[in-house]
């Protein structure tokens, strides 16, 4: 068990930056919303199975403000974030699933 919640949350941080953008472009609108979008749909897959991870729904709430606020690449790091905790959730489920 130990193993597992090890293995996830390196899972998490390594995903979590590669995930974030590394070009130095800066992020628009569009792309925070396609982020936010992607997250969602991530944090809803986890909540089916029931594994939705405390933070991740603050996560893409904190990424929209950062949207009304303008500022799109914190947004977007949010958002992937976001994205990756809801995936390494599911993984979590059906990796207990197994035993």
């Amino acid at each position: 068990m130990r193993k597992t919640i090890l293995a996830l949350a390196a899972a998490t941080l390594i995903g979590t930056g590669c995930a974030t953008q590394t070009t130095g472009k800066a992020a628009d609108a569009d792309q925070a919303a396609a982020a936010i979008a992607a997250a969602e749909s991530s944090r809803a897959a986890a909540a089916a199975v029931g594994y939705e991870w405390r933070d991740t729904a603050q996560m893409i709430e904190d990424a929209r403000k950062a949207v009304e606020e303008k500022d799109y690449n914190k947004a977007v790091k949010l958002a992937h974030q976001a994205e990756q905790q809801g995936k390494a959730a599911v993984t979590q489920y059906h990796q207990q699933a197994e035993k």
